[in-house]
C-alpha cells in the first residue's frame, strides 16, 4: 500500500515496498512519521506519480491545487521573456531619459510585465537605470503601492549608485535605509524606514539588523543586487550567504515581484546558481526545492587523495552544466556590455617582477620544508592551504608569524616595481587592488605625497565612503588603494582608466568586479589593467634551490597560477563551466 500526504513543505510517502531507485537519493526515512520526506515541489510529485501512478493526496490537497495554480502562472513568463528580449515598439514605455540603447529599454519592458527576473548583465550596461525605470512605471500604473519597493545591495552603491539613479533617471523619492555604526543606531535607521517613500534602499547587512521592522511591511517588490551573495544560501547553513538567504525569505514572504542582478552570476559553477534561483522560484519548479535535491540530481562528488578524511568538492558534471544552462536561459535577461555599447580598448598587462635573491630564498624554503627564518623570527606551518597564504605574502614582499607581527622582506621587488610603473603612467588617477593589510598600510604611506587613500576592511564604512569622494572628486588625490571585498562592487571609478593589481586571488568574480569599476558606459579613455607577477629566476636561489627553481619556472610562482586560474574561470564563467580541471591542476603544482 502507497499513500502520500504534504505536510508543511514536505511530502510524506508512505509506502509498503522497497524506495525504488528513481526516488531513493531524494527520499529521507523519518522515524517519527514512519514514512519517507520529501521536499514540496513540481519535479519530487512527479517522481512520486511516475513511479506509482496517480495516488490521491490524503491530506494537504489544497498544497497541489496551489502548485498548479504557480506553476501555470511560472510557466507563462516564459513568453513574456522570450518576447521582451525582442521587442521593439515601446511606445508604451515613458522615459525620463532616454536609454543608453535598446537593450535597455528591453530590459524595462521584462522587469515591467515579468514577475521574477534573473537580469544577468555585465557590469555598467545600467542595470539600476532599468530597475529603477520599471518600479517607476509599475507604480504609476498602481501595479505596486509606493513604498512597497526594497532594493538591498552592497553598501557602497547605496547613495552613489541606486539614490544617484533614482533621481537622476526617475521622478521616485528613494530612502537609503542606513546610518553608522555607533550610539542611536537602530533608532536612526528606524527614522530612515518610516519616512514615507516610494523605493527603500539598504545594504545586506542592513536586512539582519531590521529583519522584523522589514518583514512587517509587505513588500510587493524586492530586488537583490550582487545576489551572488545567495550562492551560500542552502537552506539552513550559519555562514553569511546561508543567514541572509533566509531573512531575505522571510522579508520578501509576500513579493510577487522579485529581481535578481549579477555580472557575475555563477563565479565558481552553476552551484552557485541555486540560492539565486531559490530566491525567485522558491517552489523549486527550474532548480528543485532543496540544495540537496539540486546535488543529488545535478552534482558529485570529486574526491581529491585517497582514505577517510581525504578533501573533497561537489561539482556539476558537463552534462549537468548544459542541462542546467538549457533550465535558466529561457528566463534570464542576460547582457554583454561589449556586445551593446562603443567602449574603448581595454588592455590587459602583465608585468614580470623578478624577486630579490633573499626573497626567492624565503619562497623556496617556505616551498619546500614549510618553514623560514625571517628577522631572527622562525615561520614555520604545517597545513598546504597555510602554504598558499605564506608563499603570498612573501611575494608581496612581507610575511606574517605566529603572533600575527608583519615583517617586510628586505630585497622584495614588487614595491619597487610599482614605483616604476606609476612614473611610467605619469600623472593620472590610478586604482590598485591588493590583498593584505601590510601591502595596504604600506602604500598608503609610500604614496602619501600623491594622495593616496585607501577603501578596506581596516577602516570604518564612514571612512571608506569619504576616501571614495576624495578619489572621485579630489584631483590632488591621484591613489585609491582598495580591498576587492571592501570595493569591488557597484561603484563607478571611471574618472581613471589604470588599474594595477599589486596582488591578487582564485576568486574569478572579484577579479571581473574589479575591472568592471572602469570598463563601463561612461568610460572615454583606453583602459589600461596591469597585473603584478612575482617570479622566480635561477640566478636569484642558492646552487642547493637551482632545480626547484627550474620547476617553479615552469610550473609559476603562486602569483602566476592564481592568474592562470582567474583567466580560465574567467573564460568559463559564461558558459557554466564547473572548476574540476582548475582544482587539480592547482593540487598537482602544490
Amino acid at each position: 500500500m502507497t499513500n502520500i500526504s504534504i505536510w508543511q513543505d514536505k511530502i510524506v510517502l508512505r509506502t509498503d515496498e522497497p524506495l525504488p531507485y528513481q526516488l531513493e537519493k531524494f527520499a529521507k526515512y523519518n522515524e517519527k512519521f514512519s514514512a519517507y520526506l520529501l521536499w514540496f515541489g513540481k519535479q519530487n510529485l512527479q517522481r512520486i506519480f511516475q513511479t506509482y501512478g496517480k495516488i490521491p493526496v490524503t491530506r494537504g490537497q489544497e498544497r497541489i491545487d496551489e502548485l498548479k495554480i504557480k506553476l501555470s502562472e511560472f510557466k507563462g513568463m516564459e513568453p513574456l521573456v522570450q518576447s521582451s528580449k525582442c521587442a521593439d515598439d515601446f511606445s508604451s514605455l515613458n522615459f525620463k531619459v532616454n536609454p543608453l540603447g535598446k537593450y535597455q529599454a528591453r530590459g524595462v519592458h521584462l522587469l515591467t510585465h515579468v514577475k521574477r527576473t534573473p537580469l544577468f548583465a555585465d557590469c555598467g550596461v545600467g542595470k539600476t537605470y532599468m530597475v529603477l525605470v520599471s518600479t517607476e512605471m509599475q507604480i504609476n500604473s498602481g501595479v505596486i503601492a509606493p513604498g512597497k519597493t526594497l532594493i538591498c545591495g552592497k553598501l557602497m552603491t547605496l547613495e552613489s549608485g541606486w539614490k544617484q539613479d533614482a533621481k537622476r533617471f526617475t521622478n521616485l523619492k528613494a530612502n537609503v535605509v542606513w546610518a553608522p555604526a555607533g550610539t542611536k543606531r537602530r533608532q536612526k535607521l528606524l527614522a530612515l524606514l518610516n519616512d514615507p517613500a516610494d523605493v527603500y534602499i539598504i545594504n545586506h547587512d542592513g536586512l539582519f539588523v531590521l529583519e522584523e521592522e522589514l518583514a512587517a511591511m509587505n513588500f510587493q517588490k524586492v530586488v537583490v543586487d550582487e545576489s551572488t551573495i545567495l550562492k551560500s544560501y542552502h537552506g539552513d547553513f550559519a555562514r553569511k550567504g546561508g543567514k541572509f538567504g533566509k531573512t531575505l525569505m522571510n522579508i520578501s514572504k509576500r513579493a510577487d515581484w522579485r529581481v535578481v542582478m549579477s555580472g557575475t552570476p555563477a563565479p565558481n559553477g552553476p552551484e552557485d546558481l541555486w540560492g539565486q534561483f531559490k530566491f525567485l522560484d522558491d517552489y523549486g519548479f527550474l532548480l528543485e526545492p532543496c540544495y540537496q535535491d539540486f546535488k543529488n540530481m545535478y552534482m558529485e562528488e570529486i574526491v581529491f587523495g585517497k582514505g577517510f578524511g581525504a578533501p573533497s568538492k561537489w561539482v556539476c558534471p558537463p552534462e549537468s552544466r548544459d542541462r542546467i544552462k538549457s533550465i535558466i536561459d529561457p528566463y534570464a535577461f542576460q547582457i554583454s556590455i561589449r556586445d551593446n555599447i562603443d567602449l574603448p580598448p581595454l588592455f590587459i598587462i602583465k608585468r614580470g617582477v623578478l624577486m630579490g635573491d633573499g626573497q626567492a630564498e624565503h619562497y623556496m624554503e617556505m616551498y619546500t620544508s614549510l618553514s623560514t627564518i625571517i628577522n631572527d623570527s622562525t615561520v614555520d606551518i604545517d597545513i598546504k592551504l597555510t602554504q598558499l597564504t605564506k608563499l603570498r605574502q612573501i611575494t608581496g614582499g612581507f610575511l606574517i608569524d605566529h603572533n600575527e607581527e608583519a615583517h617586510p622582506i628586505e630585497d622584495a621587488t614588487k614595491l619597487e616595481a610599482l614605483d616604476e610603473l606609476l612614473e611610467e603612467i605619469g600623472d593620472e588617477k590610478v586604482i590598485i587592488y591588493a590583498q593584505y593589510k601590510w601591502e595596504i598600510e604600506s602604500m598608503e604611506a609610500r604614496y602619501k605625497n600623491l594622495g593616496a587613500v585607501t577603501v578596506f576592511g581596516e577602516n570604518s564604512s564612514k571612512k571608506n565612503l569619504e576616501n571614495l569622494q576624495k578619489f572621485l572628486n579630489n584631483q590632488d588625490t591621484r591613489i585609491i588603494i582598495l580591498h576587492p571585498r571592501s570595493a569591488a562592487h557597484g561603484i563607478t571609478l571611471t574618472n581613471s582608466h589604470y588599474m594595477i593589481f599589486y596582488s591578487g586571488s582564485y576568486s574569478a568574480e572579484e577579479n571581473y568586479q574589479c575591472i568592471a569599476r572602469i570598463e563601463r558606459a561612461s568610460q572615454k579613455n583606453t583602459m589600461f589593467v596591469y597585473y603584478l607577477i612575482a617570479e622566480i629566476g635561477a640566478h636569484t636561489v642558492p646552487n642547493e634551490y637551482e632545480k626547484l627553481a627550474e620547476k617553479i619556472e615552469d610550473d609559476g610562482t603562486i602569483d602566476q597560477i592564481m592568474y592562470e586560474v582567474v583567466q580560465q574561470k574567467q573564460a568559463n564563467q559564461n558558459q557554466l563551466i564547473d572548476q574540476r580541471d582548475i582544482n587539480l591542476s592547482i593540487l598537482k603544482k602544490f
